[in-house]
């Protein structure tokens, strides 16, 4: 069959020409096997839950080696704006790297903030060496 040997041919030919190294972009971006370019799409809010949406970023921010400060949960001030505390300063450019974040959550030099569901992930105040002392 001629047509089937030219369509091997050209295969052939085109497999070659793909494989050589002067058609490769000169700046694309070289990835190792265990790289990739894609993002976590992260949702505006899960069912029945006003946080568990954030629960990525919060594994993520752990396995990076930030610590959880005091307790491993949001808490809630006597408003209702919850708050989960790190030790450690977020890496804001990592985590956008990272993720793709929805409209509704907002990344600020050192908070992610959840406008929809009025929470936040961010940075312990560190513990300060200033002792105040009043006069009373």
């Amino acid at each position: 069959m001629p047509g089937l040997s030219q369509a091997r041919s050209l295969a052939q030919q085109q497999k070659r020409r793909l494989s050589t190294p002067a058609n490769l972009l000169v700046n694309q971006p070289s990835l190792a096997m265990s790289q990739t370019l894609e993002k976590t799409v992260l949702v505006e809010k899960l069912p029945d839950s006003r946080t568990a949406h954030l629960q990525p970023i919060i594994d993520y921010l752990t396995a990076e080696g930030n610590t959880p400060a005091d307790q491993a949960m949001f808490t809630y001030d006597r408003d209702g704006y919850g708050s989960y505390y790190f030790k450690e300063a977020l890496d804001m450019a990592r985590l956008r790297a990272h993720f793709a974040f929805p409209a509704t959550i907002l990344l600020t030099k050192d908070t992610v903030q959840d406008t929809r569901n009025f929470v936040r992930i961010t940075q312990a105040n560190p513990a300060s060496d200033v002792v105040l002392k009043f006069n009373v």
